[in-house]
C-alpha cells in the first residue's frame, strides 16, 4: 500500500483482498452520490477484476477525511498497452475495454468533489514515473476529472455517443412520441404473433436464480447466431465476456438489479433483452433474438415491453449505452456525448496522445466523405497500429 500526505489520507490499494474489504463502505459512499452508473458499483468492479484483472495492476485509490470516513474512490488500474513497437503504461478506470462501460468518473461525495479529485490527481502526478499516459474512457460530461485534467493540458480522444430515453409517467404518453410507422409495426407484429400462436405468447422477466445460467446461455446463443448470420463477430464469442456476464447477472439478480426480459412462444424463448436497473436508471446492455422468428420482429416487440415495464416500475430513464445505432434512434432523439480523456507527463506518452487525437480527426473526415465499408477498414487499420480497444459490438434491434 502506497501513501501520500494531503488534506485527505490517500491510499493506493493494490490487492484483491483490499478491494474485497471495501464492499460496505463503497455502498455507503455511493448512496450519497446521485447518478452513479452501475459500472462503478463495488459488485461490477470486483466481478470485472476477478475475470479480467490477471494482466493488470490494481491502483485503487481511496480518500479518507480527518475522521477516517471514506469520501472518495478512484477505481484505477495500470495496463500495458502496445503502440506499434512501443509498450505504454496506461492508467485506466477499472472495467474499461471489452465490457464497454460509459459515464465513468471517480466516486466522490458531493461535498468533497473538487478537493478530493485534486488530491487523487496530485497523487498520480507524484507517481508519474510509474505510468506513461492517463487514458480514461467515456468520462462523464460533468465530472471534475474531465474539467481538471483538461485544464492541466489534457486532450479529448474518442467520442462516445449514448442515446437515452427520458421516461414519462405512462406508456401511452411515451408511445405517442414514436413515429406512426413504428407504432403501426409494433401493433401489427404483436397481433400477427398472437394470431399465429394463440395463448402461447408470453412476455416476462427472469426471476428464478436456478434457471438463470440456462437463460444466459440462451442469450449467448441468440446473439451469436444473429451476428454470425450477418458475417459479424459477437461479443459473446469471448469466453471471458460470457463468464463475466454469467456472474454479474447472478449478482444483479440477487441484488434486485437484473432486468432480463423474455419473449417466449409455448415456453420457447425467442428473444431476450438484457438490462439492469441501478438507482433510478435502466441500462439496456444487450439483445438477442432467434433469427428463425425474425418475421415477427421479436427484438422490437421485446424492447417495447422493456420500455413499458421500466415506466411502470417508476424508472426515470432508459440508457441505451454506447453506440448511435439506427435502431436505437428509432426510440429516442436524446443522446449524451462523452469523451476519452488523455493526459501524459512524458514525451512518449505525449507523442502517443498526439497520434490518438490525429486518429479522431481522420475518423471525423472519413465519416463525412467515405462510404461505411471504407470507414470500417480505416478503423481496423488504425486500431491494429495503435493498440486501441476494439469498438463495441452492436446490440440487436429487429
Amino acid at each position: 500500500m502506497m501513501k501520500i500526505q494531503t488534506a485527505y489520507q490517500i491510499d493506493c490499494l493494490s490487492t484483491q483482498s483490499q478491494l474485497n474489504t471495501l464492499e460496505h463502505e463503497w455502498a455507503t459512499l455511493i448512496n450519497g452520490i446521485p447518478g452513479v452508473p452501475i459500472f462503478l458499483t463495488w459488485e461490477w468492479i470486483k466481478t470485472w477484476w476477478e475475470c479480467f484483472g490477471a494482466n493488470q495492476e490494481l491502483w485503487l485509490l481511496t480518500a479518507r477525511d480527518a475522521q477516517s470516513c471514506l469520501v472518495g474512490i478512484a477505481p484505477l488500474m495500470l495496463q500495458s498497452q502496445r503502440a506499434g513497437l512501443v509498450k505504454l503504461r496506461r492508467l485506466a478506470i477499472i472495467g474499461s475495454g471489452s465490457i464497454f462501460p460509459v459515464h465513468l468518473n471517480f466516486l466522490v461525495h458531493n461535498m468533497h468533489q473538487d478537493a478530493v479529485t485534486q488530491a487523487f490527481i496530485g497523487y498520480l502526478f507524484n507517481q508519474s514515473n510509474k505510468w506513461d499516459i492517463i487514458g480514461f474512457d467515456s468520462v462523464a460530461q460533468d465530472s471534475a476529472i474531465r474539467r481538471l485534467l483538461l485544464a492541466l493540458g489534457g486532450r479529448t480522444g474518442e467520442k462516445v455517443v449514448s442515446p437515452y430515453i427520458p421516461l414519462p409517467g405512462s406508456w401511452d404518453i411515451y408511445r405517442m412520441t414514436l413515429t406512426k410507422k413504428l407504432r403501426r409495426n409494433l401493433k401489427y407484429f404483436l397481433s400477427r404473433l398472437e394470431s399465429d400462436h394463440p395463448g402461447d405468447v408470453r412476455f416476462d422477466r427472469q426471476m428464478d436464480l436456478k434457471e438463470l445460467p440456462e437463460v444466459m446461455k440462451r442469450l449467448e446463443e441468440l446473439n451469436q447466431n444473429r451476428r454470425h448470420d450477418q458475417g459479424l463477430a459477437s461479443a459473446f464469442d469471448d469466453p471471458m465476456f460470457c463468464r463475466f456476464h454469467s456472474e454479474i447477472a447472478r449478482v444483479g439478480l440477487e441484488r434486485g438489479w437484473l432486468r432480463l426480459y423474455k419473449l417466449s412462444v409455448d415456453n420457447f424463448v425467442i428473444a431476450l433483452y438484457y438490462c439492469f436497473r441501478f438507482q433510478d436508471r435502466i441500462y439496456a446492455y444487450q439483445m438477442g433474438f432467434d433469427i428463425d422468428w425474425r418475421e415477427y420482429s421479436p427484438g422490437r416487440l421485446l424492447i417495447a415491453h422493456g420500455v413499458e415495464s421500466s415506466i411502470k416500475e417508476g424508472a426515470s430513464e432508459l440508457d441505451w449505452l454506447a453506440g448511435e445505432d439506427e435502431y436505437k434512434m428509432a426510440w429516442t432523439e436524446q443522446v449524451r456525448e462523452e469523451y476519452e480523456i488523455l493526459y501524459s507527463r512524458n514525451w512518449i506518452g505525449g507523442a502517443w496522445i498526439r497520434w490518438k487525437v490525429f486518429q479522431e480527426l481522420l475518423r471525423k473526415k472519413a465519416k463525412q466523405w467515405l462510404p461505411q465499408s471504407a470507414q470500417e477498414r480505416i478503423k481496423r487499420f488504425i486500431a491494429a497500429r495503435s493498440g486501441s480497444i476494439p469498438e463495441k459490438h452492436e446490440q440487436e434491434g429487429e
